[in-house]
């Protein structure tokens, strides 16, 4: 048993941090859900609207790091180390940035049409989502059980490569077409975006990692 292990069972234990991950990581999969049928629409007034869903759970998320945030601060005995609260729920939060921030993008540069490779990335998006929704449902026996958590975060490491591979793809493919200058510009930028809300998503479970070794 670690010494942070030992220090830990011998306090009472802080559970208003867990339910408050869970409450985020589920609205994520919902947001990343609606994104999937954002990017599949080509309906500028359904975009719209879904893009006004997407953008309110963004907000609820961010007023849930608050709460975690502010919680962290009050509370004598926390489930993990401060730094380690605040840089899981952060990073948890820039995923869901990331998917408003695609979102807003594609809105504001309506794209003639959305490169091939934008649905496949959404996907990939989402399943990231879900393995961090997966995660949270187990952080308070994550330290003990944590076989769940680093599967979850070996997957993450796989899907941020498999969005790597599919941005890489895309922008081979966009260098080498004739598209306008200008619907280059929009689509990498697209694309760009989508891809950090992978790379992020690798975060967390990077920080997951480095909770379990703490604790485990």
């Amino acid at each position: 048993m670690s010494l942070n292990s030992f220090f830990a069972s011998l306090l009472p234990k802080e559970d208003k941090f867990f339910p408050k991950f869970k409450m985020m990581s589920s609205k994520m999969v919902e947001g990343a859900d609606l994104f999937t049928e954002f990017v599949a629409t080509d309906d500028h007034d359904r975009r719209v609207a879904l893009y006004t869903k997407i953008k309110t759970i963004e907000t609820e998320c961010d007023h849930i790091v608050v709460d975690i945030y502010d919680a962290a601060g009050d509370s004598f005995v926390i489930p993990f180390d401060r730094e380690d609260v605040h840089q899981l729920c952060g990073d948890m939060d820039d995923v869901m940035d990331y998917i408003n921030d695609a979102s807003k993008r594609i809105l504001l540069y309506n794209p003639k049409q959305m490169p091939e490779k934008a649905i496949h990335m959404s996907e990939v998006i989402l399943e990231c989502v879900k393995a961090i929704d997966a995660v949270c449902g187990e952080l308070q026996t994550m330290t003990k059980q944590p076989a769940m958590a680093r599967e979850q975060a070996a997957k993450l490491h796989d899907l941020e490569h498999e969005g790597d591979d599919v941005y890489d793809n895309f922008v081979k493919e966009l260098f080498e077409s004739d598209i306008d200058a200008k619907e280059l510009i929009k689509e990498k930028e697209i694309m760009q975006s989508m891809e950090s809300a992978t790379d992020m998503a690798n975060h967390v479970g990077k920080t997951l990692m480095i909770i379990i070794a703490k604790y485990a």
